[in-house]
């Protein structure tokens, strides 16, 4: 885990219509602060090495038309 970003493993699961989903759990004593925003960033393109990771919003670079 690198100092700038928190990384969660997520582990795939299937819906009742089988459709995919993924779900990540973490314990630690972390709070998320996004008073100032933060980015989910989900990686889901590699079977196995699906993962989800959180960071705070980087200012310099305002792209909010997603």
């Amino acid at each position: 885990m690198s100092n700038k970003n928190l990384t969660i493993e997520l582990r795939a699961r299937l819906d009742k219509n089988k459709q995919t989903f993924f779900v990540g759990k973490l314990v630690a004593p972390v709070l998320i602060d996004c008073r100032e925003g933060a980015v989910f960033l989900i990686y889901t393109s590699e079977s196995g090495a699906e993962e989800m990771q959180i960071a705070i919003m980087d200012k310099k670079e305002d792209d909010s038309s997603f």
